[in-house]
């Protein structure tokens, strides 16, 4: 009853904060000339995360349904493989039974006792037929056992990941739960909660209907421009000196927001600074600031790359919590992949200085 009494409200407020083109309304507060009080600021920066951090536990619910899934799946099948090969397992006994005994023995007796070069022919035939049955037996048992092995080994990796996923659920639930109840001690004690209730709903609001879509656009925008990084380096062979084995990649922040800007027009509005050990990114859309903050390192596994961590998304001066950069992080690929411009360059370094980036490169596999 709770959440359709709350998305009533919600479709209300969608219709009031709507101009006549049906655009919707950047929250009134962002409007006001005046800075917001640090109180109001935390409460709204609550708020956003409730629902952010209820986003996130949605998507971990959905991967736990499809983990256990999985699982089920995985059972069924292994109970009919393991039907399946135990006729095989019998059948790979019987030969193993057959040569620890002696039973084919007779065979070899009678090979070389043969006669005549026609009777050593049949008994060798005889033997070939037998010795090839019993090694198709074995195969057989062998890669059904090891499909046996590896499906329990995966069901195995699905129990823990289950298991794992159900300890983040626990610990996201336990978070909003808290945050919940900080935000409603504000309320109560702040002496304006009706004011307070409709400016933490106008934000969820204009966030889950504009906000989200605009960031995730912007970083879409980022992702494919990154991915067309290497070859912007290619064209530009001052970027990069060698020495020996070791080459080195400089890049300024002025090249790479040109490049950015040239490849997407959703980046124009967008300035990547460089400063020691910190990425900063600033612009607007409209009526949405949004500034980052993220350093790189490097990584060796599943690929060499220079990926980007975000430590800091702030959207119209308020902060988003971790869960809502981690899910941007796995959305949107923001790294730098040296084997994309040759085939055996590693990165093995990363620094940010002031104004510009510095990657340390090497030749080798």
């Amino acid at each position: 009853m709770r959440r359709r009494w709350d998305g009533c409200c919600a479709v209300a407020l969608l219709l009031l904060t709507t101009n006549r083109t049906g655009a919707l309304l950047p929250p009134t507060y962002a409007e006001e000339a005046e800075p917001m009080p640090d109180e109001t600021q935390a409460l709204l920066e609550k708020s956003l995360s409730i629902v952010e951090i209820d986003r996130e536990i949605d998507r971990i619910s959905g991967l736990r349904d499809t983990v256990r899934q999985e699982i089920g799946n995985a059972e069924r099948r292994l109970a009919q493989q393991e039907i399946a090969i135990a006729a095989k397992r019998e059948r790979a006994g019987r030969v193993l039974r057959s040569y620890y005994m002696g039973q084919k023995d007779a065979l070899w007796t009678a090979l070389l006792g043969s006669r005549s070069l026609n009777d050593l022919l049949r008994t060798w035939e005889t033997m070939d037929l037998l010795f090839r049955s019993d090694r198709q037996a074995m195969n057989e048992y062998e890669s059904e056992y090891k499909q046996l092995k590896t499906g329990y080994d995966k069901l195995q990796s699905n129990e823990q990941e289950l298991g794992q996923i159900e300890n983040n659920l626990k610990k996201q639930r336990v978070r909003i739960a808290a945050l919940q109840q900080e935000v409603e001690q504000a309320l109560s004690a702040s002496g304006d909660a009706d004011h307070l209730r409709q400016m933490m709903t106008e934000l969820q609001t204009y966030w889950q209907n504009v906000g989200l879509y605009v960031v995730r656009d912007h970083f879409d925008a980022l992702a494919q421009a990154m991915n067309k990084l290497p070859e912007w380096i290619e064209q530009h062979p001052e970027t990069m000196k060698t020495s020996g084995l070791r080459t080195t990649l400089t890049m300024t922040d002025e090249q790479l927001n040109e490049f950015l800007r040239g490849q997407d027009d959703r980046l124009k509005a967008f300035t990547i600074s460089f400063h020691p050990d910190r990425l900063a990114v600033e612009g607007s859309d409209g009526g949405i600031r949004v500034a980052i903050e993220g350093h790189y390192t490097v990584e060796e596994e599943p690929r060499n790359a220079i990926l980007f961590h975000i430590d800091k998304l702030v959207f119209n001066g308020l902060e988003l919590p971790d869960t809502t950069r981690e899910d941007l992080e796995r959305q949107f690929d923001l790294g730098f992949y040296p084997q994309q411009i040759i085939q055996f360059l590693k990165a093995d370094s990363v620094s940010l200085e002031e104004g510009k980036l510095v990657v340390g490169l090497r030749f080798g596999k």
